[in-house]
């Protein structure tokens, strides 16, 4: 399985503190059983999410065999429907950065 972070952004005027339909979204997306859609679009887990409200930025980590099935994902929770979303595949320091190095550079 790989990491994939979910960078996404909305603007001002969508966003969740300032527009009460989209936060009818965000809280509806909030108590939803993500499982059958993690199912569906082969994603083992949601490894983390975070937000910064007043940069109106989010970051969701994801660990899935590939990127194409979290984009349909996105879609189907809603959460493409007021952020412009980029997916991007991550590692981690210590176990991705690190070796990668070595083996570049035979360190």
């Amino acid at each position: 399985m790989a990491l994939y972070g979910v960078y996404g952004s909305h603007t001002t005027e969508s966003c969740p503190v300032n527009n009460k339909e989209i936060a009818k979204k965000v809280v509806q997306l909030s108590k939803m059983d993500l499982s059958p859609l993690l199912t569906k679009y082969k994603i083992n887990k949601v490894v983390a999410q975070y937000h910064s409200a007043l940069e109106h930025t989010l970051v969701w980590v994801f660990e899935a065999e590939d990127a194409h099935p979290i984009q349909g994902f996105c879609i189907e929770s809603g959460l493409a429907s007021f952020n412009k979303l980029t997916i991007v595949p991550l590692m981690t320091f210590g176990e991705g950065v690190i070796p990668t190095l070595k083996k570049i550079h035979n360190l």
